[in-house]
């Protein structure tokens, strides 16, 4: 357990650092728009309550999936598609960085 407090501990302190850069803000700022957007597109369209709508576009960028949620109209399964398409490459830039910062905090020690 104390195992996993430590590693929760340097992955906060990564994140803290990689908010000092100027590429990792950027990739966070485009991840939290992409969040967003995904959010107001399957309320919109799919008429998901707000937090069901996010939930299905977190699941969508990280590729966990939910069988329990899944578009219904043919443009929100279009939009899925290319939603998932870019914004998985978004995480994956994400937790790269945030990778980055946390093996750079590991090399200190």
């Amino acid at each position: 357990m104390a195992s996993l407090w430590l590693g929760l501990m340097r992955l906060l302190a990564g994140f803290r650092r990689g908010l000092r850069d100027p590429e990792f803000r950027a990739i966070l700022f485009l991840l939290a728009i992409a969040m967003t957007g995904g959010a107001v597109f399957f309320h919109a369209v799919e008429g998901w309550p707000w937090i069901d709508a996010a939930y299905f576009s977190a699941m969508a960028l990280t590729t966990v999936g939910d069988a329990t949620l899944s578009p219904t109209t043919a443009i929100a399964k279009i939009f899925t598609m290319l939603f998932s398409i870019c914004g998985i490459g978004l995480m994956l830039a994400f937790l790269s960085r945030l990778s980055t910062f946390r093996e750079h905090e590991e090399g200190r020690e």
